[in-house]
């Protein structure tokens, strides 16, 4: 009853080898990192400088060889599986008597071996006076009586409390830094899963800046060769403008030189009878024709 909580305690072996080679270092280190802030061991000068050396990295190669070693290839799982701890003691007889015992002697002595052994046993110790019955000899009889009585009655309680205990125990100092661990490595994971695919996306990234910058040369290549061709357009208009200007100018001096050579090219005589054929031309003109009959 009283071994149960020993044997729930070192259970945890059966755990540390199911976790696996790859997981099992860094979640051991982190839990004994996690236990050992908690509780703070003293240590001298020497020990505490070989810790500092050692850094975590140096530690999983550790816990990563001795796994190579323990649980490698070179193993025969078969024959020599690892060791765990049971969780409960081997089942008994008459109370602190292993069952082991009863099936050794089994196959030698039959069913009432081990009892014969036992009561001869006595008789031999009793008779040679090898053990000796005083007046303390009650005390004995008493206390295991009534510790027999107390384990029947209140056992099953005592027990169920202990496992309790060692339950709280397991899950404070054990599997829950274990799995907060565990939590925190896949967290890690994730995080480092997620940063990677984001590192896959950079290059699509880069491919869509260099677009945009390509993009934003050729809006400025194009308004530049916009402003190009207007400023020309301008300066052509302007030259247009000029020729166009130039040829009006010398029209209209031509023309003013024109008409001033021949108005002075007309003498004031002909000028007189230029007016006076006029003034006929215009009288013939008024004058009404007869009817045709």
């Amino acid at each position: 009853m009283l071994s149960r909580f020993a044997f729930r305690a070192a259970s945890s072996s059966s755990l540390v080898a199911s976790v696996g080679q790859k997981r099992l270092a860094p979640a051991c280190v982190a839990v004994w990192r996690n236990y050992s802030s908690d509780k703070p061991v003293e240590t001298s000068k020497k020990s505490s400088e070989v810790k500092e050396k050692l850094t975590i990295e140096q530690t999983i190669a550790n816990w990563d060889a001795a796994n190579k070693i323990y649980y490698g290839p070179d193993r025969d799982m078969v024959n020599f599986p690892p060791r765990a701890m049971a969780e409960t003691g081997p089942p008994t007889r008459l109370g602190f008597i292993p069952e082991s015992w009863f099936q050794f002697f089994y196959d030698k002595t039959g069913v009432t071996g081990p009892y014969v052994l036992g009561v001869g046993t006595l008789t031999f110790l009793l008779s040679k006076e090898i053990w000796i019955i005083e007046h303390g000899f009650t005390h004995f009889v008493s206390f295991w009586l009534l510790f027999y009585i107390l384990a029947k009655k209140y056992g099953a309680t005592i027990g169920a409390y202990f496992d309790k205990v060692t339950d709280g125990v397991r899950e404070r100092h054990w599997d829950k830094p274990m799995r907060k661990t565990l939590a925190e490595a896949e967290a890690v994971i994730k995080e480092a899963e997620l940063m990677a695919w984001r590192e896959e996306g950079q290059k699509y990234l880069f491919e869509a800046k260099r677009e945009n910058v390509d993009l934003q040369i050729e809006s400025v290549y194009r308004q530049r060769l916009a402003e190009v061709h207007l400023a020309v357009k301008k300066r052509l208009d302007y030259q247009m403008e000029v020729d166009s200007a130039k040829r009006r100018i010398q029209q209209q001096h031509m023309v003013h030189w024109i008409v001033d050579q021949v108005v002075k090219g007309i003498s004031p005589q002909q000028e007189r009878d230029s007016l006076a054929k006029c003034i006929q031309d215009l009288k013939l003109l008024a004058t009404p024709k007869p009817a045709a009959a």
